[in-house]
């Protein structure tokens, strides 16, 4: 209940009593009469009436209590359910640091284990797994679709330590909101059956390396792709340059880059887990860690640490991975950033990186492209920041922030409707 809630109800409480203490005072000079002092048979009607106001002033009384009794039942009800929904991320206490119990604690939604259950169809919907988790997707009650990781183990193999970990991750995980981030939609911890679950909310057309790489999944267009990699920028920006304190991802790359229905990128696995969402995603290994997500000094972040150079450095390697379509390692070849060095620097020669698939691209944005590429990658010199980069990008793209990011559903259908309606007039 919020203090705004609690006090009106006091002064609810205060005016009743008042109420009633005055409706209930015998009138000026009443206290003192006695039978002697009472009415002849001329005051007899007077008396009466009298007698009457004073039992309807009393049922008043009586009524107002009982509303007032009613009321605080009904806003206690409802702040019980709001209460059990609604869930502040504590940490666990057993061997932390009092620095760690200090911090300001952060809300995130505490979804029930048979909600979670009904959504993913008995958990039976599965889109992705590893040794140690598996991921559904499930639609609740009202409407939202969402991913769960389920963590994959047993009580008696979870220890305090594990618990304390999951705990922070969806503690810093709850306080990272952003358009082109996977958002944290809820968390779900239970005992009988042990149940530890992520809940995040869910993007529909997968990760971007199964469209790179992967012939049976839907083609992306240059266009589409320029808007993917503008769309992960900003979500890096965001954790290098706009969260509080900053976060380094330390996983990026194309298999943490997930498209919404337009095709608009979310990020994914911030240095917490690596799962391949699709079930055509077996050739891309990966596997659920425990480890955290990484924070620096929000007062004096330093944004040439290893965590954000080597963030930087991955971004490099994903342009090059979108613009070729090539994986990062080929089993029996060089590496990709081996195989492009001797292209990056040669705006002659750089048409022979671009996929073979794509039947258009911007030769001026290609080597606009090669350029962010080589500073990302350079050895010799000081790699760019993701703002510097950000800027780089949307100059070059001409895309806006808004073009970018993904688009409501309303939107979505609206713009496909005017699309054929301009079509159908050509």
């Amino acid at each position: 209940m919020t203090n705004f809630s609690k006090s009106r109800l006091l002064q609810l409480l205060a005016g009743v009593s008042l109420l009633a203490l005055v409706l209930g005072r015998p009138l000026p000079g009443e206290e003192t009469r006695s039978l002697a002092d009472a009415p002849m048979d001329g005051d007899a009607t007077e008396s009466h009436s009298s007698a009457f106001n004073r039992a309807g002033v009393y049922l008043l009384g009586f009524g107002c209590a009982v509303l007032l009794a009613l009321t605080i039942s009904v806003l206690a009800v409802l702040h019980l359910r709001h209460k059990r929904r609604m869930a502040t991320v504590s940490p666990w206490r057993q061997g932390m640091s009092g620095k760690f119990q200090n911090e300001a604690e952060v809300a995130a939604l505490l979804l029930e284990r048979e909600a979670l259950e009904v959504a993913c169809e008995g958990f039976s919907n599965i889109i992705g797994s590893s040794s140690e988790c598996v991921v559904y997707k499930g639609t609740l009650s009202n409407g939202t679709e969402i991913s769960a990781t389920s963590i994959q183990t047993v009580a008696t193999n979870w220890s305090s330590q594990n618990e304390m970990s999951f705990r922070y991750k969806v503690k810093a995980l709850a306080r990272m909101k952003h358009p082109h981030l996977v958002n944290l939609t809820g968390y779900c911890t239970h005992e009988d059956p042990w149940t530890r679950i992520f809940v995040f909310e869910y993007a529909s057309n997968g990760i971007l390396y199964d469209h790179l790489h992967n012939k049976d999944n839907e083609h992306l267009n240059w266009a589409a792709r320029m808007r993917i990699v503008l769309g992960a920028a900003y979500g890096l920006k965001y954790m290098h340059h706009e969260l509080v304190p900053p976060a380094t991802h330390l996983n990026f790359g194309a298999d943490s880059v997930f498209l919404t229905d337009d095709h608009a990128a979310k990020l994914s696995n911030f240095g917490l887990m690596s799962v391949p969402i699709s079930s055509n995603s077996s050739q891309k290994t990966s596997s659920f860690t425990l480890k955290s997500i990484k924070h620096v000094n929000a007062e004096s972040p330093d944004l040439q640490s290893p965590g954000f150079d080597f963030d930087i450095h991955s971004f490099g390697v994903f342009l090059l991975e979108v613009i070729t379509g090539r994986a990062p390692q080929r089993e029996g070849a060089a590496s990709l950033v081996e195989w492009a060095g001797e292209y990056l620097s040669d705006p002659e020669m750089m048409w022979y990186m671009v996929d073979p698939t794509l039947k258009y691209y911007n030769h001026d944005e290609l080597v606009g492209l090669c350029k962010i590429v080589a500073q990302c990658l350079s050895t010799e010199t000081q790699r760019p920041s993701m703002l510097q980069i950000c800027d780089k990008l949307g100059e070059l793209l001409r895309l806006t922030p808004a073009l970018v990011a993904a688009k409501s559903t309303a939107a979505l259908w609206a713009q496909l409707e005017l699309q054929d309606t301009v079509s159908s007039e050509m």
